[in-house]
Parts: C-alpha cells; structure tokens; sequence
C-alpha cells in the first residue's frame, strides 16, 4: 500500500498518545478538577507519523546495495512485530528520561510501528511478511487481502497507481480528520466558527482526561449544592 494509511495511522496513535501533556502537574487547574487537555503537539503527532512509516526505511537499505529478497530488503526484518516492541521498550526509556508516561509510550510507540506491519499484511498483493523475525524467518501471508497494493517507483504515478492511491485516500481519511480535529475545531473556535463545528466522541479511555469541555465539577462544589448544615437547637 502507498504511504497515506501508515500516516494516517501514525497520527491518530500521535492524537491519542498526547505527547508531554499528560507529564505535568495540573496546569494551574483547581484543586480536585481534572485539566483541560490541549491538542497534540505537532512534533508529537509527526514523531508518530514518521514511526508509522519506519518500517519502510528498508527501501533505502536496498538502495545502498541490500539484497531485495533478503533479511535487509523491502519487507523484511523491519516489518517484524518483535522489533516494533523493540523500538517502543527503548521509546518508554526515552519517555522515563523525559518524563513522559511510560506505559502509554510504549504502547503508542508499538503500535504505530507495528501498524505498518499489520496494513501491509492486509495488502493485495505483496510478498509474505516475516512477522516473528528473529524467532523466524517464516514468511506470513493473510488469507484476506483487503488495501489495494500501490506500485513502487515511478509507476506510481500511473493511472492504476493513482486509483490505488485514491482508494487508500478515502479509506483513511476518517482517521485524519479525527486525529486532527482539535486542532480544526480551535482552529474554527478562533474565527468565530466554533457553534458551527460539532464534537466528536473522545476515546477517553486511551486518552484520559477531558479533551476540549469542562472540568468536572469538584467535589467542594458538590457539598456546597447539598443539604445545608444542621443548626444546633440549644
């Protein structure tokens, strides 16, 4: 498949992970409120998008020389799912060191790694991917082809490799829009256009916290909403 769907992916996982955010304190935000989450960074998001596309970076091996049916060539050793954890353990370290949150670095970073392995073994077409390499060196292919498989180089730009691409375009698209939809909706909000745009659902149970409303009511302003204090008879 072409480059659209791995970016698209690398930045839904960017919108979601939610970069340095969630490392802080609460921002200047009341005691016992949850905070205002702000949108993604862009560093975050692009970060993301370009971990998507890592795995491709066996192009260039082959460029310099690799072999293309071997180990090193395109759709090798990069497309494994243990190196995808790999890079997301040494990522979480990284994270520790920036203080980031650990557990949801690594796990963004595994799987916006292991996503290109994933859409392309959803590909029509293409060879077998070695899934479990350096456990094997088996090479796996999905009985249910579903993205179309754009061709490399050049040919690209040919008409069956622009509709590959435009198919692999409105496939994906949803996923842009939603990774990138708080930034459209401040974007809208600054110019006056914010009642016109609607909310979409957040995915609060990967993101946390609250993303673009209010804070919760805190729980000294619920006691003073109840029953007022009793008063002493004597």
């Amino acid at each position: 498949m072409a480059s659209f769907g791995h970016v698209a992916v690398g930045l839904l996982t960017g919108r979601l992970h939610g970069g340095a955010r969630n490392a802080g304190g609460d921002g200047g935000a009341a005691e016992g409120a949850r905070p205002v989450r702000r949108p993604s960074s862009w560093l975050t998001m692009l970060s993301f998008a370009a971990l998507a596309l890592l795995p491709d970076a066996d192009v260039a091996l082959v460029a310099l020389g690799a072999c293309d049916r071997g180990t090193c060539g395109h759709r090798g050793a990069s497309h494994s799912l243990p190196l995808a954890l790999a890079i997301g353990l040494l990522a979480g370290l990284l994270a520790r060191w920036r203080r980031w949150p650990v557990v949801r670095t690594v796990l963004a970073t595994t799987f916006a790694v292991g996503s290109h392995a994933l859409l392309d073994f959803l590909g029509a077409g293409g060879r077998g991917l070695p899934l479990l390499w350096p456990f094997s060196e088996t090479r796996f292919t999905s009985p249910v082809r579903i993205f179309p498989d754009a061709p490399r180089g050049l040919a690209l730009l040919s008409i069956p490799g622009a509709i590959n691409v435009a198919i692999e375009f409105a496939v994906f698209l949803p996923l842009v829009v939603y990774a990138l939809w708080p930034r459209i909706a401040a974007w809208a909000s600054a110019r006056g256009l914010g009642r016109r745009i609607p909310r979409l659902p957040n995915l609060s149970f990967i993101e946390g916290g609250v993303a673009g409303g209010a804070a919760p009511a805190t729980a000294a302003a619920v006691s003073q909403e109840g029953d007022p204090p009793l008063r002493s008879a004597g």
